[in-house]
């Protein structure tokens, strides 16, 4: 059960925080603290796995609880759920090792996906690994690599990979996730574990725009090298 707390300075927000969080299986909500002070002694706790965190915090910065945590090597994981929607904080973000970021209002569908991709994560990140599954971080595939030789992870079908690289070779210019899982029928949480997977191989590209309102839009496309893959059946 991985436990999960909050740092959020307004009730009704952290409420839903609760109730959506005891409706995703596998996840357990600890509870809630209303300023830095607070957010500080609960993440601590070592029963905690995922914290939630605002960056508007009364008049302090959620950032600065995140860069704390990271300086003091506490063991947790973090999801900024935030209004901010500016590149600097989105980029300190991801600099700090969030593994996702929420922009307000969100839905709980997006809610349940960043959970449950938080999950896989913690699935993989807890398993063992063959020595070929190990040698894909390591070791990028080079041309004339025997196909045998090559192992697809856990989660990923051969025929689902196929169907999106094809779908995506067959439009111009970028799509988002959700143009891309309406034209393939894949619902958005299996489309972006595929799409994670597709960026690893350097299979396709991303592209992250920034509005002056609502979160980043993530756009992809499909390189060079995604193409030669599909063309020769490269990764069966």
């Amino acid at each position: 059960m991985i436990k999960i707390v909050a740092v959020e300075d307004d009730p009704l927000v952290a409420k839903f925080h609760r109730k959506y969080v005891e409706k995703v299986e596998g996840f357990s909500w600890l509870g809630s603290a209303s300023t830095i002070e607070e957010g500080e002694q609960l993440v601590k706790k070592p029963e905690v796995d995922l914290v939630l965190l605002d960056i508007y915090i009364h008049d302090q910065n959620g950032l600065d609880l995140l860069k704390k945590i990271r300086a003091q090597n506490v063991n947790v994981d973090v999801i900024l759920i935030t209004s901010a929607n500016d590149q600097q904080s989105v980029q300190t973000g991801y600099r700090y090792g969030v593994v996702d970021y929420l922009i307000k209002p969100f839905t709980f569908e997006r809610f349940q996906e960043a959970l449950l991709h938080y999950k896989d994560e913690m699935a993989v990140s807890s398993a063992h690994f063959r020595q070929e599954e190990v040698d894909r971080f390591f070791y990028p595939r080079q041309p004339g690599q025997p196909k045998s030789s090559y192992v697809l992870p856990k989660g990923i079908t051969k025929e689902t990979c196929i169907r999106i690289l094809q779908a995506m070779a067959a439009q111009e210019g970028w799509k988002s996730a959700t143009e891309l899982s309406d034209m393939i029928g894949v619902s958005h949480v299996s489309l972006r574990k595929y799409l994670r997977y597709f960026e690893q191989q350097n299979w396709i590209q991303k592209d992250v725009v920034y509005h002056s309102f609502g979160r980043p839009l993530q756009q992809y496309r499909l390189a060079e090298s995604g193409k030669k893959v599909l063309e020769q059946s490269d990764f069966i």
